[in-house]
């Protein structure tokens, strides 16, 4: 068969990209080398974010008149956020939730409470239909009555906290999976555990992809129109072969965060302030417990690009302690760490990587039909989705009729006489559990318990119920018990290296 698009990379461009394009008429093969959501799109701050943030102050007038580029890029960026934001609240309700979020303005920082109002205005304005931010300045008498902001440091040089609703993605993982699935239902064939070995251009100008299936270990080719290269922080390390001087495209940055467990006025509340060095600093709640950062530094996407060093969570403990200095925090406070590094589009001068988003075509570089997305953020990969969608069409026609776009999550039915699995505030039936291990092609028991399910995501990571989840769906899995023990064993050693939790212990 010859497809009409070979993908390369499951996280969440690569899923929105198949949803998109399968809906549009085109033919579909997808490959992932490891499970759909396990690089970076499952390490993000799980915000939608409304785009205030390119306002920052480490984006101050004077950057904006010095680089007019820069400027323009990040109200772009601003009004993509804000649109993006309302369509996939209003689309999809289920996969999102609100959040309070709170900014203490401070009088040496010179943004004076009118200023921080206009911006919000601003970003209402490039959305004038849309989602409202619900924002409110609060006065002296009702900061002092919210118990969580006497925390904040130097209160005499509050002159207002704005509170707005922000939303969080409910969560990363799973609303990939769910365009993975969509996609396959209109056609598109994803493969996870799927590793892409070599790209050619053939006689027929035609794309070969080579790919190998990591669970049988079997080589197969794949032969498509067009090759769009979605493997976000990795997207360097997979160009063709016998192409033109492809320059470097991606940027790695990577960001870590620290998860602990907060007094109870900090309930269902989020900080989002900057730190002296310009930085950004979010508290952000998750069930029972908060994770605040992100420590950003660039970095290759090797494996310790996805783990919390030592050194930077006594940083992150440090940034803690700049912002609430009444509430110290240890290491023995930490419930759990995670890092990830974002892919973002290189560019000279710039160490950090460009927040542009893009798509490039490699045409001019000897490869024709030849795509790569760079920048990709889950906040806007739908748009990202209907930007690729409409990029390829300009290429080639698709070989079929279009179909109904699908956002929605998966549905399922509940068998209540198979119970339920519970652990530190998350649940789920067992009847679900055994469809997401039957039908979503989860290899391993972190496919199922992040990414399927966020059990995995509670403030124990599913240590006390990981034997119980795994002897529910042992014979979907056709797991022997000598297989059943190693696959327990290969999920506490996954999030002890990965995560930074202790090993075997119950929360």
């Amino acid at each position: 068969m010859i497809y009409d698009v070979c993908i390369i990379g499951g996280g969440i461009i690569g899923a929105s990209a198949a949803n998109h394009l399968s809906a549009a008429g085109f033919s579909v093969f997808l490959a992932e080398r490891g499970d759909f959501a396990s690089g970076t799109t499952g390490r993000s701050s799980r915000l939608q974010h409304c785009g205030l943030t390119y306002f920052s102050p480490g984006r101050s007038i004077l950057n904006f008149l010095l680089s007019p580029r820069m400027a323009l890029e990040h109200f772009e960026l601003a009004r993509r956020a804000m649109r993006d934001r309302s369509r996939f609240i209003r689309e999809t309700p289920e996969r999102v939730r609100p959040v309070s979020f709170h900014i203490p303005l401070y009088r040496k920082d010179g943004i004076a409470p009118w200023k921080i109002k206009l911006a919000c205005r601003l970003l209402e304005a490039m959305d004038s239909d849309g989602v409202p931010l619900d924002d409110q300045l609060l006065t002296p008498e009702e900061i002092a009555t919210t118990p969580a902001l006497q925390h904040l440091r130097d209160q005499d040089q509050l002159c207002g906290v704005l509170r707005f609703t922000e939303y969080q993605f409910d969560w990363p993982e799973r609303i990939c999976i769910d365009a993975i699935l969509n996609a396959e239902k209109n056609g598109a064939v994803a493969c996870n555990y799927t590793r892409v070995d070599k790209i050619t251009r053939n006689q027929n100008d035609l794309w070969t992809v080579d790919v190998t299936d990591l669970r049988s270990v079997l080589p197969q080719q794949v032969t498509a129109r067009t090759v769009l290269n979605a493997a976000g922080a990795w997207v360097d390390q997979l160009h063709p072969d016998g192409c033109g001087d492809i320059p470097k495209l991606n940027q790695g940055l990577k960001g870590s965060n620290i998860a602990v467990k907060l007094p109870p006025e900090f309930k269902d509340l989020a900080i989002e302030t900057s730190l002296s060095d310009g930085n950004p600093f979010y508290l952000i709640p998750w069930g029972n417990i908060h994770y605040f950062g992100p420590s950003d530094e660039p970095h290759e996407p090797d494996a310790k690009g996805f783990r919390v060093d030592e050194k930077t969570k006594d940083k992150l403990l440090a940034d803690f302690a700049t912002v609430f200095p009444a509430l110290p925090l240890t290491r023995q406070s930490i419930v759990y760490s995670w890092a990830g590094v974002r892919p973002r589009t290189a560019r000279e001068g710039m160490p950090e990587g460009s927040e542009a988003v893009l798509l490039h075509d490699m045409n001019s570089k000897e490869a024709p039909g030849y795509y790569v997305y760079t920048g990709g953020i889950i906040m806007t990969h739908r748009h990202a989705g209907r930007d690729i969608t409409r990029s390829i069409a300009r290429y080639i026609q698709p070989s079929g009729s279009s179909k109904p776009l699908s956002r929605a999550p998966q549905k399922y039915s509940h068998d209540k006489d198979l119970g339920w699995i519970k652990t530190a505030g998350e649940k789920i039936a067992i009847s679900q559990l055994r469809s997401h291990a039957r039908d979503e092609k989860a290899r391993h028991l972190d496919d199922l318990l992040f990414r399927r399910t966020r059990l995995g995501w509670s403030s124990n990571m599913a240590r006390d119920v990981v034997r119980s989840v795994a002897e529910q769906i042992a014979d979907i899995m056709d797991w022997t018990t000598s297989d059943i023990e190693a696959e327990i064993e290969r999920y506490h050693t996954t999030i002890t290296t990965n995560f930074g939790i202790k090993p075997h212990a119950n929360a």
